[in-house]
């Protein structure tokens, strides 16, 4: 009987021994699979080092709104970048004037810097155009527009343009 006893006593202490030699594997295991969790839930960013015209190459779509010489608006612009930050745009408007659709209009990047702040001009028929400042956002899917120009005085826009 105390070989019996004996036996179950040594069995015991074995397994407890089991279990607590697994624990720093299990804790391990858990930590792995958070990390993996949350890696799986940060969005990467193709964003690396200086902002340049080149970024903005491809289709993109600015909504406006604001006031205009034809007093409030909202427009809507659609155009693709060349490699250069320029493209022919199509610019829908809704506002006290009425509704229009132009096309080919221009849509050009003039300057931007490598931390993605520069100036960009949108036109909106003969003798009609707004100079915006822009920033680019560091993963380069959108920038912001502003027209704070003196060379547009009544005119007080801004929005933000979507790379599509």
């Amino acid at each position: 009987m105390r070989t019996t006893k004996m036996s179950a006593f040594l069995a015991g202490r074995s397994a407890a021994r089991t279990t607590k030699s697994n624990q720093p594997v299990r804790v391990v295991f858990l930590f792995v699979l958070c990390v993996a969790a949350v890696a799986s839930l940060v969005t990467a960013s193709y964003a690396t080092g200086n902002i340049g015209k080149g970024d903005l190459t491809g289709p993109w779509v600015v909504s406006l709104s604001g006031t205009t010489g034809c007093g409030l608006v909202a427009m809507e612009a659609t155009f693709t970048l060349n490699g250069s930050g320029t493209g022919t745009a199509t610019l829908t408007t809704h506002g006290q004037c009425g509704d229009s659709t132009v096309t080919a209009q221009t849509f050009s990047v003039l300057t931007l810097s490598s931390n993605g702040s520069g100036t960009a001009n949108l036109t909106c028929g003969t003798g009609c155009g707004w100079n915006f400042n822009i920033q680019v956002a560091p993963d380069r899917s959108t920038f912001s527009l502003v027209d704070v120009s003196s060379a547009n005085p009544g005119n007080y826009l801004s929005g933000v343009a979507v790379h599509q």
